[in-house]
C-alpha cells in the first residue's frame, strides 16, 4: 500500500536510487549484491511501479555442473526452490507490533 509519507515531491520514495528509471514512472532502489564465489550470486532490486505496487525483482546467475544430467537436476531443483520462495513470500504477515 502507497502512503502519501512514503513519498517525497519528486514521488521519489526513502529507498529510491533517483536515477533515470524514475522519468520511466518506475522507482527502483540501488540494487543489494550477493556473490558466493565458485557458486553464483544474486542481484534484488526493490521496484514501485506507476500505480504504486512494489515488486522485489531478483536475477541470480547459478553456475551449473558440466555434466548435462546434473545441470538438468539442479535446474529442476532451483525451479522447485523458487516455486517454495515465491509461495513463502506470497503468504507472509507483518509481525504485529505489541503495545
Amino acid at each position: 500500500m502507497t502512503h502519501h509519507h512514503d513519498r517525497d515531491r519528486g514521488g521519489h520514495t526513502g529507498w529510491c536510487a533517483r536515477d533515470h528509471q524514475c522519468g520511466l514512472g518506475q522507482h527502483r532502489a540501488t540494487p543489494v549484491r550477493l556473490a558466493i564465489p565458485g557458486l553464483g550470486g544474486a542481484v534484488l532490486t526493490r521496484i514501485r511501479t506507476t500505480d504504486g505496487t512494489e515488486h522485489a525483482e531478483i536475477r541470480l546467475s547459478i553456475r551449473l555442473h558440466p555434466h548435462e544430467p546434473t545441470a538438468r537436476d539442479q535446474l529442476a531443483t532451483l525451479l522447485a526452490n523458487l516455486r517454495t520462495l515465491l509461495h513463502l513470500t506470497h503468504h507472509h504477515r507483518p509481525h504485529r507490533r505489541v503495545a
